[in-house]
């Protein structure tokens, strides 16, 4: 009698763990696995850049926005970036636009140049307050050649040859396109302007630029000066905060 109850109670426990891994392998099944690498939840936060991974290949933009705030959700090489930027009133909101910002790199793609081909940007590239953007590129069909390409006015002007000599070491300060986004500059321009807030004597900001290398970008200005500090400040490829301490 003692056996057939202890057995029927291990009978009952195996039951139990049964279900439970049906019911784990019905989860998984459904919304996947937290040990798998696919598997994330959108970090929240003070961060003005968050990434989730995501199964999409192609590259995708889209905007919403209202007067004091823009949200961007950019899918690239299967990654999904979501950038938080200011908007400022008036005409001069172009370095914490996003949207502006997305808007002038999907028109650069659109360029008949550029057509089924990969766009590699070279050395450098400008962002100014007043809604220009310089920045050097290879050309679609001689990798030898370097074409300047300036954007005003909300469109991309014809691009002018830029002369080169046979010491350049083109490929060493080429970036592709498709590993940097344009709307990084927005939020290097509020991590910014936030440490710029608290300094007295900052003046704000109307120049951010890149500087290509090892296939990657370093944004500038580098340092934060003001009528009685000085600060150096640093930001990641995709513009979050990296480093920042007084001098």
């Amino acid at each position: 009698m003692r056996l057939q109850k202890m057995t029927g109670i291990i009978i009952a426990l195996m039951m139990c763990m049964s279900c439970n891994q049906f019911r784990e392998s019905i989860h998984d099944t459904l919304y996947g696995s937290d040990t798998d690498s696919s598997y994330k939840d959108l970090p929240s936060g003070e961060d003005e850049t968050s990434t989730t991974t995501s199964s999409s290949t192609s590259t995708h933009l889209s905007t919403s926005s209202s007067t004091t705030h823009t949200t961007v959700v950019e899918q690239r090489n299967g990654t999904t970036i979501i950038y938080n930027s200011t908007k400022t009133s008036g005409d001069n909101d172009f370095l914490g636009n996003a949207g502006k910002l997305v808007a002038a790199e999907r028109a650069l793609r659109e360029l008949p140049a550029f057509a089924g081909k990969s766009i590699h940007l070279y050395r450098s590239i400008h962002f100014y307050e007043d809604g220009r953007i310089n920045v050097t590129i290879q050309h679609p069909q001689n990798p030898e050649y370097i074409d300047e390409y300036n954007y005003s006015k909300g469109k991309w002007e014809e691009p002018k040859p830029v002369q080169m000599s046979v010491r350049d070491n083109i490929s060493k300060s080429l970036i592709s396109l498709d590993d940097i986004s344009f709307a990084s500059a927005a939020v290097v321009y509020r991590n910014y302007t936030r440490k710029a807030e608290d300094i007295e004597g900052a003046k704000p900001l109307t120049h951010i630029y890149g500087i290509f290398g090892g296939n990657s970008i370093t944004w500038y200005p580098q340092s934060i000066s003001g009528s009685r500090e000085k600060y150096f400040i640093s930001f990641t490829p995709n513009g979050s905060l990296k480093d920042y301490y007084r001098e």
